[in-house]
């Protein structure tokens, strides 16, 4: 399969119905899927480029289609792998958002002691710390990583929230990953683009379809015969959610994906890499020139198989035999591939691997070498995953509450308590991190905003619980010792401040 036309991202579907009932489904079911199949064709087409099968391979070469080698250089696996592993390597979780209980900061002492021994603050963060263990029986660390090589791919991703159907633990929801092939989320025309429909659907050996289509008020079931029409019978029921539970995931705001954008240059890239290696099975197999050399024409069908070619000169021209040999300039070949290379990795924000000589800083590496840009496109992607993922955790908290084997204390956590953590690049710069969160705590930050940001636990809401008991001995001890009354956030190591390094994150 070809695309003639250049990806431009998948097309967002609308409707103009702000009510969907059975009285309109199937139209909007109808209109909705036609611009589905259009993002589907680009979606088997992107999903394929990633695993390598790339135009290259469907290459005809006229002159000589003898020597036609196709070499994919796979930057779109390298790429994909690249952002799969430095944004979702580590698991997003939980955090409290805010306390609820402070009221005033005027006095420092009784601000940190006040958020130390508020019983309704180690409620909230029970609470939280209540939904990141029903995440983790979930194992949404692991569906994460599944949704978004389906969100960097293609643009798109999709996830289902529902009660639990088989309750084998503390968790009463189901997160499932829905295939974006046959997926999709109708939303309204208008300002508000409100999600009005979730779609999905699955195809049967006969060639019939079954689609299950989530509404605001109501669960249709709709099956579309093997001629392609929607059958008018189809089962209704109610969904007692009040929501949609089919959530869309996206990229960035233009739906593509995360190497969507240089395809034209990988395909460059590959015809180069192909023609250097047809250049040297050219070499290995030149062409042998006679001039003036007498052979049978039954004889020259024979020799030109083989790779001779024979051609007449004027009488009395001494007879000729030798190779025809033309090789390609390998240096500037090697400019051209390294250019295109570094456009590609400058343009998707993925570090170069390459090692630079000299005596740059920590700060000057992470940036001539594209980990700064990678870091700050990574930021603003959490954004984007981070709206997605509000209404997913909206619908989940939806359930709790409905739900009757959830304790009433966890039931009472609103939306505005939780925030969305991500976690990268934890371990470099440690004893910088150590020597900060020490002096954070110590000058009366609480104790979960400076976990959070040092950024060295992917767990930040479980770490303060854990580590709650211990601060607040340190912090408002009742007796010390000689040995205890040292000061304990004392810098005991040097640290990026004493010394510039030379390290850079790549390097860790």
């Amino acid at each position: 399969m070809v695309i003639e036309v250049r990806l431009s991202g998948r097309r967002q579907i609308f409707t103009d119905k702000f009510i969907i009932d059975k009285t309109n489904i199937l139209e909007v079911l109808g209109e909705a899927f036609s611009i589905h199949e259009k993002n589907r064709e680009e979606m088997l087409y992107l999903f394929e480029y990633a695993k390598g099968n790339q135009p290259i391979l469907k290459r005809e070469k006229e002159v000589r289609p003898e020597i036609n080698e196709k070499i994919v250089d796979n930057m779109a696996s390298e790429i994909l792998e690249f952002k799969l592993g430095y944004e979702f390597g580590s698991p997003i979780t939980y955090v409290q958002r805010a306390r609820r209980d402070i009221k005033s900061r005027n006095a420092l002492f009784s601000f940190i002691k006040k958020l130390f021994t508020s019983e309704e603050s180690k409620k909230e963060d029970l609470r939280v710390a209540a939904i990141n263990e029903m995440m983790v029986e979930e194992c949404k660390s692991a569906k994460d990583l599944q949704l978004a090589k389906d969100v960097k791919t293609c643009g798109v991703g999709y996830r289902l929230i529902l009660p639990k159907r088989f309750k084998a633990g503390t968790s009463v929801f189901d997160l499932l990953v829905l295939n974006p092939l046959n997926t999709f989320v109708v939303y309204s025309n208008d300002a508000y683009r409100e999600p009005l429909l979730g779609v999905t659907y699955f195809p049967h050996i006969d060639g019939s379809i079954t689609f299950g289509c989530y509404a605001k008020t109501a669960y249709f079931k709709i099956e579309m015969g093997v001629v392609g029409n929607f059958e008018q019978a189809f089962l209704e029921s109610s969904n007692t959610l009040g929501e949609i539970p089919i959530i869309e995931y996206i990229n960035d705001y233009d739906r593509m994906g995360c190497f969507e954008r240089v395809i034209p240059l990988m395909d460059a890239l590959n015809t180069v890499d192909s023609d250097r290696v047809n250049d040297i099975a050219q070499h290995v197999q030149n062409l042998l020139w006679g001039d003036n050399v007498k052979i049978d024409k039954d004889q020259y069908k024979e020799l030109r198989a083989e790779g001779m070619i024979v051609t007449k000169s004027e009488q009395g021209r001494q007879a000729t035999l030798k190779y025809l040999e033309s090789v390609l300039n390998q240096s500037e070949n090697q400019t051209l591939v390294d250019y295109v290379k570094q456009q590609i990795l400058d343009i998707t924000n993925t570090p170069s691997r390459s090692e630079l000589s000299g005596g740059s800083t920590g700060s000057a590496t992470n940036m001539s070498t594209g980990w700064m840009s990678a870091e700050t496109d990574a930021k603003e992607k959490e954004q984007i995953w981070s709206a997605s993922e509000r209404r997913e955790t909206a619908i989940i908290l939806k359930i709790i509450k409905t739900s009757d084997e959830i304790d009433a204390d966890i039931a009472e956590l609103n939306l505005s308590d939780i925030e969305i953590r991500f976690s990268r690049s934890r371990t470099y710069d440690l004893a910088t991190k150590c020597n900060s969160l020490a002096t954070l705590i110590r000058i009366g930050i609480d104790p979960l905003r400076a976990i959070e940001t040092v950024g060295l636990f992917t767990d930040p809401q479980q770490v303060t619980l854990d580590s709650a008991e211990r601060i607040d001995m340190i912090l408002f001890p009742n007796a010390k010792t000689s040995q205890e009354n040292e000061d304990p956030y004392k810098k005991r190591q040097p640290d990026i401040t004493d010394q510039p390094s030379k390290v850079s994150v790549s390097d860790e």
